[in-house]
């Protein structure tokens, strides 16, 4: 089973602070162990959401918001790992760096179940590997994404050949959904202790309800390609997009910020991950 360990946002990944360099060789520690166990399938940061937009598409039309979003609304990066189940990926999200929490005062991680309610196709691997160029279209959480409510079948069936169409033409490099948060976990660290609490939570504007990793040259091509996508939700659906760390867009502070794992790091363990 996958799931999704998702790094909450706060006041620091907002600003864009520095992490000190133990806290980068912690999480260069971190994420060897998870590739070591074989369980490792994505590492990313995000880009600060004051280079974000929510796209908002409902039945009177369409409207783009620019961020900076609120903190607590959003994900400073993630991990998906492959793991038997929610209790393992829990066990691994106690893992993470304490240094990081230590750095911040506090930390709270999210652990969500990947999937479709009703079930979808998996993305297939891109077949020429990554690309500088990354974007995610984040699929906002609602009310029937929080209950699992199942679309009609035609309306899976359109999204799983979308998704095959944009994975062979090289667009679509990854993606899923997520399953309710009522399936999830959280995990705060502060003060040295770990905490964990069973979902569902409350505010489900402040969770995410699935994603597409996409290659694009700029963000406004990214939300273009976000227009064409056949949600199967609907009608009213928000998505936020999102560069990742490491887009030539985003090089000129890249150099100075790292995220859940930068460029250097990534390069040191391509052979692990291979």
């Amino acid at each position: 089973m996958q799931f999704m360990i998702i790094r909450r946002a706060d006041a620091a990944s907002e600003a864009g602070a520095l992490p000190s360099a133990a806290l980068v060789e912690a999480m260069e520690t971190y994420v060897g162990q998870l590739a070591d166990a074989g369980v490792l399938v994505m590492v990313q940061g995000l880009e600060r959401s004051s280079r974000a937009v929510r796209l908002r598409l409902g039945r009177g039309g369409e409207e783009l918001v620019q961020g900076p979003f609120p903190a607590a609304e959003l994900a400073a990066g993630f991990l998906v790992i492959d793991v038997a189940s929610k209790d393992d990926a829990v066990a691994w999200a106690r893992r993470w760096p304490a240094a990081e929490a230590e750095a911040a005062g506090s930390l709270t991680l999210e652990v969500r179940e990947a999937g479709c309610a009703g079930g979808c196709a998996p993305v297939p691997p891109p077949a020429d590997g990554a690309t500088r160029r990354r974007y995610f279209i984040l699929l906002r959480a609602d009310a029937d994404s929080e209950r699992d409510f199942v679309p009609e079948q035609s309306r899976l069936d359109a999204l799983d050949a979308f998704n095959a169409r944009e994975a062979v033409a090289g667009t679509l490099l990854a993606g899923s959904g997520l399953m309710s948060s009522a399936r999830g976990a959280r995990v705060r660290m502060a003060g040295g202790a770990t905490a964990v609490s069973d979902g569902p939570f409350a505010e489900a504007k402040e969770l995410i309800a699935g994603f597409w990793m996409i290659r694009a040259a700029f963000l406004d091509e990214a939300i273009a390609w976000a227009r064409t996508v056949p949600y199967p939700a609907g009608p009213g659906v928000v998505v936020e997009i999102r560069a990742a760390h490491g887009t030539e867009e985003a090089q000129a502070d890249a150099n100075l910020r790292v995220g859940l794992l930068d460029e250097a790091l990534r390069n040191e363990l391509a052979p692990r991950l291979a």
